[in-house]
């Protein structure tokens, strides 16, 4: 499944400004419309208006951190990104990885079966607890689809198999 990042920017809605810290005029902030709420005004905002108006701020806060990695990663704009499970886990194990020597050096470990395991056991209780992190995000955003949830399974299998081969193998250089 590939992803473009620039498709991903433009299908989500323009944010309403609510998450970040307002700045006083006195600080130069140049107010839009949108950046103004009034009370007493009009019809009263109802729970949905106001959900909606919070996953907007969310979601344009996701944009820009999506364009600072894309940025930082070097990404061009219309840059598409493989978003299947092999692909996830390929640089979720790939990234966690990356640090084997340093923690190694820094636990006194040898690469060993058991120096490896202790750092799998270590990075793989990380990497558990962020994917419940992204479930429980996506729960609560009512996104987590039965697709997705099925991606997120298989590809927290792979990298558990992934870490197992590390395990067993070492680094494959």
């Amino acid at each position: 499944m590939l992803t473009s990042i620039t498709a991903l920017n433009n299908d989500l809605p323009e944010a309403a400004g609510l998450l970040a810290k307002p700045k006083s005029a006195a600080q130069g902030s140049k107010a839009s419309a949108k950046d103004v709420v009034e009370f007493g005004k009009g019809k009263a905002v109802s729970n949905n208006d106001a959900m909606n108006m919070v996953v907007e701020r969310a979601l344009d806060k996701l944009r820009s951190v999506v364009s600072d990695a894309r940025k930082e990663l070097g990404l061009p704009e219309d840059a598409e990104i493989d978003t299947s499970p092999d692909a996830t886990a390929d640089r979720i194990v790939g990234f966690a990885l990356g640090f084997w020597d340093k923690y190694a050096k820094q636990h006194g470990l040898e690469d060993t079966e058991e120096g490896r395991q202790a750092f799998a056991d270590f990075i793989g209780g990380a990497i558990n607890k962020g994917i419940g992190e992204a479930r429980g995000i996506l729960t609560a955003l009512s996104a987590l689809s039965p697709e997705i949830d099925d991606n997120i399974n298989k590809t927290s299998d792979i990298i558990q198999n992934r870490l197992k081969d590390f395990v067993s193998n070492g680094l494959l250089k």
